[in-house]
């Protein structure tokens, strides 16, 4: 599942229509031959360069996923926000990218063997998982506790409804994270 889910997030967060495109083979079970990280280039120029690139997608987000995501720095001056959203927009994705592919490569290694995580690993699994959940929540409509019981009522409605149990299931993972980085 968890899989799946990060498939939807990261081609929500990368702008891509559809999951990010890699090959299919069976000794790679989470797809991370050719998971190429085009954010590291060789030459810190053309680093800087995509690190400042206008992209499409930069611009305020009409997906409120993607606004709960990348929120504005400044609600109350847009000139402000567009102009931090320029300089920064570019990082934070990469970041959340590169978020995602360490999630993945531990998936991979789970697939084989029990993992051991060091503490920035589970900083990386929280961060990325805390995102998912906070997407869901913006398509189950979910900002307080009374529209979490109205979409668990929703979910107790519709037995093929997905969504809010993967949320709750994402809840008790985060939860579990965090109690293991305790430890």
């Amino acid at each position: 599942m968890l899989g799946v889910l990060l498939d939807v997030y990261e081609s929500l967060v990368s702008g891509e229509q559809g999951p990010v495109d890699r090959p299919l083979d069976p000794s790679d079970p989470a797809g991370l031959l050719g998971a190429v990280q085009p954010n590291h280039p060789s030459d810190p120029f053309s680093f800087w360069e995509a690190d400042l690139d206008e992209r499409p997608g930069e611009e305020p987000q009409d997906d409120p996923a993607l606004r709960r995501l990348f929120p504005d720095a400044y609600p109350d001056d847009q000139d402000a926000s567009d102009e931090f959203r320029r300089f920064t927009a570019a990082g934070q994705r990469r970041e959340r990218l590169d978020q995602i592919l360490d999630v993945r490569v531990d998936l991979d290694v789970l697939s084989t063997k029990p993992l051991m995580m060091q503490p920035e690993r589970v900083e990386y699994w929280l961060r990325t998982i805390n995102a998912i959940r906070l997407v869901l929540a913006t398509r189950l409509g979910i900002v307080d506790e009374l529209s979490a019981d109205r979409a668990e009522q929703s979910a107790g409605d519709d037995p093929s409804d997905v969504i809010y149990p993967a949320y709750e299931w994402l809840g008790v993972l985060i939860e579990m994270l965090v109690e293991v980085s305790w430890e």
